[in-house]
């Protein structure tokens, strides 16, 4: 085996980069160091690595990321842990601010649908009666609560404005991902009432279900349980 010992490699030209066409091993603890760039077209592979990464990062990221991840900017996820739009967090989740996407979601016949898949935070603005509320896009990779949230504006006629007629007095279809297979169940509301909206056209309410899947490896309708409740009527405050 031979060896070359010197400081600088460079181009038989003197000016350009020096091309590597085979691969070479280092002496156990020996490093090769620089100032300028490495410029590599095929393939790196290292058991570890040590610097920033900067520029854009493209193509896939695959096996297990160890260590603090930190970030600066925006963090797009479309693929973790091979399940397509879930992320998990085994710890306390801390954050100096959290924007969630809204929606805006209108009436097919008497359904409201919320799909889970564009965000849990909608707005409505009432265009006929709310007979059933359809949520879309429920995972069960495992047991586990999500929370809808609508802000709701009652149109020109007020909807829903009566027990009889009150949102939770029909059936709630569930849809779950993947497959889109559907199951129904009942909303569970306080007291067994129903829930009502504010009897007046621009009327200004919250509502917030809970959809709760306790994990049965054999989904029925009765792994599924919605609660939902609303605040109403509001308004500018009289001071």
């Amino acid at each position: 085996m031979s060896e070359i010992r010197v400081n600088k490699l460079i181009n038989e030209a003197g000016s350009g980069s020096v091309e590597l066409t085979q691969g070479a091993t280092l002496p156990s603890g020996k490093t090769i160091s620089g100032a300028g760039s490495v410029n590599i077209t095929g393939i790196v592979t290292a058991t570890t690595f040590s610097g920033a990464v900067t520029g854009d990062v493209t193509g896939n990221v695959t096996g297990n990321v160890t260590g603090n991840i930190n970030s600066s900017g925006v963090s797009t996820f479309t693929t973790l842990n091979g399940t397509s739009g879930l992320v998990s967090v085994g710890t306390t989740f801390k954050t100096k601010g959290f924007v969630e996407t809204q929606s805006t979601v209108s009436i097919g016949g008497t359904i409201l649908t919320l799909d889970a898949s564009q965000g849990t935070v909608f707005t409505h603005t009432t265009s006929a009666q709310i007979g059933i509320v359809s949520f879309t896009g429920i995972r069960t990779d495992t047991a586990g609560t999500q929370t809808f949230t609508v802000l709701v504006t009652q149109g020109a006629v007020a909807v829903n404005t009566t027990g009889a007629a009150g949102i939770g007095t029909q059936l709630a279809s569930i849809r779950i991902t993947p497959g889109n297979v559907g199951y129904s169940t009942h909303i569970k509301v306080g007291g067994g009432t129903s829930i009502t909206l504010t009897n007046s056209a621009g009327a200004l309410d919250l509502l917030t279900f809970i959809v709760s899947y306790d994990g049965a490896t054999s989904i029925a309708n009765t792994s599924f349980k919605v609660v939902g409740f609303a605040a109403t009527d509001f308004r500018n405050a009289v001071v």
